[in-house]
């Protein structure tokens, strides 16, 4: 036997262990996905709080005073 045919034996995977893989990639997929759409709920709210606290220091600003005309 090659160098190689050694590799390819020692790396075939039977139909058990792929489905293994596969489930436990898909696994893990569905969790990522889960962090994401709670990331992205986070960053909705954080943009939400943002705009608020922006509108109150827009209110509370001091306004600056009209340009007078002199003459």
């Amino acid at each position: 036997m090659t160098e190689s045919q050694n590799a390819e034996e020692r790396t075939e995977l039977t139909t058990e262990q792929l489905v293994q893989i596969a489930n436990q990639l898909q696994s893990q997929n569905r969790q990522m996905d889960a962090m994401i759409k709670d990331l992205g709920t986070k960053i909705a709210q954080k943009e939400v709080e943002n705009s608020q606290l922006k509108a109150i220091v827009e209110s509370i600003r001091p306004q600056p005073a009209p340009a007078t005309e002199e003459e």
